[in-house]
């Protein structure tokens, strides 16, 4: 799972939903107000995605009830979505559809899912375009350090002092496995084509990952976390902290090169948001 599955309120339920749009390239809001035939209706989460031909646009109705979603609340969903000329359409709960409502939309553009469903659904999209790239590019800045041939740094080593390039040696020693591989990360967004191995492979869960993957490419870490998310922020804060402890060495950050796919935190770059 991406994130926790049982958000405790149904706020954080529709930012949830909005950060996940947003992560995978989609423009994404909450409480959106759109016009229909009858005047302005408020949806709890809309998307567009704007790098489609057709713009398509996502309504979401969140029921973060401790209960199934009946029918009824379908129905007037339905009704948003003919009037509001969406093309897809969720109900994202905690426990999913009563039957009468599941039999209901099974021909229509309505799904409905629970949280960790729709996280499931679009969990190689978020890997692919989110997580991989970000980890990337934060491991980008730690590789111009600990490559083999980097003129800037190597002119920017010669000014340090004997202590300096001592312990610049000792990091080097230490990190260039871990900001190697972390940097491959990256390799889809540099060439979609090239071959990684089954190192960028979709994991099939949390554990796994971290065993069969991450014990290999950052040994002597732990990683704990409950998430794919919790682990994200990990990654990254472990790689600005290899960053600052070479930073600290040259007064700051030497280098000049921009991130390498441009994801940031919000998700990849789109024109504009929602509004």
């Amino acid at each position: 799972m991406i994130d926790d599955p049982y958000p405790e309120s149904w706020q954080d339920l529709q930012s949830g939903v909005k950060r996940l749009f947003r992560n995978v390239g989609l423009a994404a809001d909450v409480e959106v107000d759109l016009q229909t035939p009858r005047g302005t209706v408020n949806v709890d989460v809309c998307a567009v995605d704007r790098r489609s031909l057709d713009k398509i646009k996502y309504i979401v109705e969140c029921k973060n009830w401790n209960a199934t979603v009946p029918q009824s609340v379908v129905h007037s969903f339905t009704t948003v979505m003919h009037e509001t000329g969406a093309n897809i359409g969720f109900i994202v709960s905690k426990y999913g559809l009563q039957s009468g409502a599941k039999q209901y939309t099974r021909n229509t553009n309505i799904t409905g899912l629970t949280y960790l469903e729709l996280q499931q659904r679009y969990f190689e999209t978020w890997w692919r375009r989110y997580f991989c790239p970000r980890i990337g590019d934060a491991a980008d800045r730690v590789l111009q350090y600990t490559e083999e041939f980097n003129g800037q740094r190597d002119k920017a080593y010669e000014n340090l002092s004997e202590e300096k390039k001592k312990k610049f040696d000792q990091l080097r020693s230490r990190y260039t496995v871990h900001s190697w591989m972390f940097s491959m990360f990256n390799l889809e967004s540099v060439s979609p084509h090239l071959n990684t191995g089954t190192l960028l492979n979709v994991p099939a869960d949390l554990d796994s990952f971290k065993k069969e993957v991450l014990s290999q490419i950052s040994p002597g870490v732990e990683w704990h976390c409950m998430t794919f998310r919790d682990l994200l922020d990990l990654i990254l804060q472990f790689l600005k902290d290899v960053e600052e402890e070479f930073n600290s060495l040259f007064g700051g950050y030497i280098f000049d090169t921009g991130p390498i796919s441009g994801v940031g935190p919000e998700g990849p770059p789109i024109e504009g948001r929602f509004r």
